[in-house]
């Protein structure tokens, strides 16, 4: 194999390690922004999912997504979903290797993606395939 070909089979290989982990990254972006949206929605309308749960939570915790700290706080998820969902498009493509970084941890992050469900472990993911020396290289 010549010095030409071999940066090229680098490249193909990185893109397959990536793809998997991109997808994942890409579901926890569009079901935290699902989610934020529907948070969203119903705090504007007055009401939300909290007094089905009113018998197992603390009143400070209750309030925290009420009223317009909610919709503030739904409004977040939607713009931390939609960050999460281009660095995921963006690791697909094999670019913006910091970007790509930042949006795998911040879907780790509780209360700030669908944390424990699915963006702790894709998360994980991520980081663990974007560490690797010739997945970094591949980056441009």
């Amino acid at each position: 194999m010549t010095n030409e070909q071999q940066p090229v089979k680098v490249v193909i290989d990185s893109a397959a390690q990536v793809s998997s982990p991109s997808v994942g990254l890409l579901v926890t972006g569009v079901v935290g922004g699902i989610l934020s949206l529907l948070g969203l929605i119903l705090n504007a309308i007055g009401t939300s999912v909290i007094p089905f749960m009113k018998d197992n939570l603390d009143e400070r915790y209750m309030e925290l997504y009420e009223g317009a700290a909610g919709i503030v706080s739904s409004f977040i998820g939607i713009v931390v979903a939609v960050f999460i969902i281009y660095a995921a498009l963006k690791m697909k493509e094999l670019s913006q290797y910091g970007l790509c970084m930042a949006a795998s941890i911040l879907a780790m992050i509780p209360c700030i993606s669908p944390c424990c469900i699915i963006g702790l472990p894709i998360g994980i993911w991520c980081l663990v395939v974007l560490t690797k020396p010739e997945v970094k290289a591949a980056f441009h």
